[in-house]
C-alpha cells in the first residue's frame, strides 16, 4: 500500500474515533514529514520502509530541524501509533512492524517548578490590581493561578471547563482530559470558597453565570494562545529569568508540591491523570527530597533498640 494512501485512512480513522482536533493536527504534521522524507528517499510502498528508514528519519530532524530527544520521541510515538494501526488492518504483517525495533531516545528532562518566590510575587501583583481595579481580567487571571496551583489541570482541560463540570458542594470538577476521558478533579474547600466568589462575580459582570469557568470578556471560550498571551505578559512584568511561565509549570509545581508534602506516588497518578505511572514517578525521582523526610519520620528502626 502506498505511504501517502495509508496516512489519508489512518487520519480518517482518527477522525472517525473522534479525537481533539489537536491530536489529530499532531499526527499530520508528523506524518506529512515522514511522508516527505521517504519521497525524496524514493520510498513510496509502506512494505518498503525499515527500521534504518525511521532512524534516518529521526536523525534528519535533529540535524536539520534541531529537533531535541522530546520532539523526536513524539515523532516516533506517532509512527509506532501508524505502523500499529497498519497491523491491526492487516495491512502489514508482525514482521514488518518495523517501529517495534526503534527505541525511543533518552530524554534528559528538566522540571524546574515555580518557587515560594515566584507564587508570592505573582499572586501579590494580581491581588493589588484586582483590589484596586476590580477589572475582569485581573479577577479572572488570578482566579486561573489559583485553580491551575490548586488542581494541576492541563492547558486544554482549563480553558474548557464549564460550570456545569464543577460541584462546589462536593467539592470536585470534571474534566475533560487527554484522549476526551472524563475525569473527577477533587477541590480543596479553600478553591471551593475562592470559585464561589469569583462565579458570582461572574454572574454579577455578565449578568448570567457565564457558560466557561474561564472565559474572555464576551463570554466566550478561551483559546490557548490567549492563555499563553496572558503569561507571557504576566512574566515580563515579573521579569522571571529563571522559570517559564506556562500552564505546564504549574502543573509541575502542583506535582511537587504534592511529593514534598509526603503524597505517594499512585495518589498523585490519579490526580493528575497519568496513564502510565512511569510518568509520575520523574516528579518522584527528581524531586524525591520528601521521600527522606518521610523515611526518616517513619523508618521502622526508629523503633528499635539496638
Amino acid at each position: 500500500m502506498l505511504i501517502k494512501f495509508a496516512v489519508k485512512d489512518f487520519i480518517e480513522d482518527k477522525k472517525y474515533k473522534n479525537l481533539s482536533l489537536k491530536t489529530i493536527d499532531g499526527y499530520i504534521s508528523a506524518l506529512d514529514l515522514f511522508q516527505d522524507y521517504c519521497t525524496r528517499n524514493e520510498i513510496v510502498n509502506v512494505h518498503d520502509v525499515s527500521a534504518v528508514t525511521i532512524k534516518s528519519f529521526l536523525m534528519e530532524l535533529q540535524s536539520d530541524k534541531g529537533n531535541n530527544p522530546t520532539s523526536r520521541n513524539n515523532k516516533l510515538r506517532i509512527l509506532k501509533n501508524f505502523f500499529n494501526w497498519l497491523l491491526e488492518n492487516e495491512i502489514i504483517s508482525e514482521k514488518q512492524n518495523i517501529c517495534k525495533k526503534v527505541n525511543y531516545a533518552k530524554e534528559e528532562i528538566i522540571i524546574q517548578p515555580f518557587s515560594d518566590y515566584h507564587i508570592d510575587q505573582m499572586l501579590g501583583y494580581l491581588r493589588r490590581i484586582k483590589q484596586r481595579q476590580q477589572s475582569f481580567y485581573s479577577v479572572r487571571d488570578y482566579t486561573i493561578i489559583i485553580f491551575l496551583l490548586g488542581t494541576g489541570v492541563r492547558l486544554g482541560e482549563l480553558i474548557s471547563l464549564k460550570w456545569s463540570d464543577v460541584e462546589l458542594s462536593s467539592g470536585s470538577a470534571t474534566i475533560m482530559g487527554k484522549k476526551r476521558e472524563l475525569s473527577s478533579v477533587p477541590l480543596t474547600d479553600r478553591l471551593c470558597k475562592e470559585l464561589a466568589e469569583y462565579r458570582l462575580y461572574c454572574e454579577q459582570y455578565f449578568d448570567e453565570c457565564s457558560t466557561f469557568v474561564f472565559p474572555t470578556d464576551k463570554n466566550t471560550q478561551l483559546q490557548e494562545e490567549s492563555v499563553k498571551t496572558i503569561f507571557k505578559r504576566l512574566k515580563g512584568i515579573m521579569n522571571f529569568k529563571d522559570v517559564r511561565l506556562s500552564c505546564h509549570t504549574f502543573r509541575s509545581t502542583f506535582a511537587v508540591r504534592c511529593i514534598q508534602n509526603g503524597m505517594d506516588a499512585f495518589t498523585l497518578q490519579r490526580l493528575l491523570r497519568h496513564s502510565d505511572i512511569s510518568m509520575t514517578n520523574r516528579y518522584v525521582r527528581m524531586f524525591g527530597t520528601a521521600l527522606k523526610t518521610q523515611n526518616e519520620k517513619f523508618n521502622p528502626l526508629n523503633a528499635l533498640n539496638f
